[in-house]
């Protein structure tokens, strides 16, 4: 089978999955729905335009407190609060974007890294917003009437989220904006001799990438129902990028690969005394030691981004 004829089998377990499994499962399988969204982004930061962020939890932060600010106090129903964050953090990550084109690797990593820190400080701080260390509790959303009050339906609404995530995310790698990434990274006195606009394109490709982590970070306030500022930390940025550089860098299944790996792995150890932990580190290890190309490299040919 071609990869592209795996898509209609795959497809319709995942549609009958929640019916013949727990509610635990199908909140695994959500959340890792809403990491693969995140990572999509970052595969386009990282995979498409070559650049690292340590600071990606900041704004799937942003996208969870905007979204359920906006949708427990009345402002916008759901859907229109989830796109509503969405922008705002795209907005902010193109301007946190502005003072770090001047840095490449490590050093743009730790100054994404800084950002992810001033915004987990600023959550605690604005207690009368984000409720501080205490947190924000959740209501159910609404869309259209319809009351999000099971873990089956968010699963539903996730999966949707990240099936046209991936569709879109394949094709910016195919348009004009994608081949100008990919140019950036193999090489930017390159792409500066071919009239590419360096600044605009390394922009372009982190409010991208936030666009993802935020709405991401909507679904995932609404999944857990409870948000507080110490779930946003640089442990979960780390994992963020590692999603990508595990699942492969650009590569179609290496962003949902790479989540799948992070969340169900430890998961299925869970009953051993420290398994779990020591079991995925090997793991960890072992999948970049034998696949260097992270485990889309199993993968069709087809799945790949670039």
């Amino acid at each position: 089978m071609t990869g592209r004829r795996l898509l209609l089998p795959l497809a319709a377990a995942l549609l009958a999955l929640p019916w013949g499994v727990g509610g635990y499962v199908t909140y695994l399988l959500t959340l890792t729905f809403i990491y693969a969204l995140v990572a999509i982004g970052m595969n386009l930061l990282t995979g498409l335009a070559g650049q690292i962020s340590l600071g990606h939890a900041a704004f799937f932060a942003i996208g969870a407190y905007a979204t359920g600010l906006l949708t427990q106090r009345g402002l916008l129903p759901f859907p229109l609060a989830l796109l509503a964050a969405a922008l705002l953090s795209t907005g902010i990550g193109a301007l946190a974007a502005l003072p770090a084109l001047r840095l490449r690797n490590l050093y743009l990593a730790i100054a994404t890294l800084g950002f992810g820190t001033v915004v987990q400080k600023a959550l605690f701080e604005w207690r009368g917003l984000t409720g501080g260390g205490a947190g924000l509790e959740l209501a159910p959303p609404h869309i259209a009437g319809l009351v999000l009050n099971n873990g089956r339906a968010l699963y539903y609404v996730a999966l949707a989220v990240l099936a046209l995530g991936l569709w879109c995310a394949g094709n910016v790698a195919r348009m004009r904006t994608g081949r100008a990434m990919l140019m950036l990274r193999d090489s930017e006195i390159a792409a500066g001799t071919l009239g590419i606009g360096i600044a605009r394109f390394r922009v372009a490709a982190f409010a991208l990438s936030t666009f993802y982590a935020a709405i991401a970070g909507g679904l995932y306030a609404y999944l857990v129902r409870y948000i507080n500022p110490e779930s946003f930390g640089l442990g979960l940025s780390i994992s963020f990028l590692g999603m990508v550089v595990v699942g492969g860098l650009g590569s179609r299944a290496g962003p949902v690969l790479g989540a799948v790996f992070f969340v169900l792995l430890p998961e299925a150890f869970r009953g051993i005394k420290d398994a779990p932990g020591l079991v995925f580190g090997l793991a960890l290890v072992l999948a970049m030691i034998f696949l260097p190309r992270g485990l889309a490299g199993i993968a069709p040919r087809s799945w790949r981004l670039t």
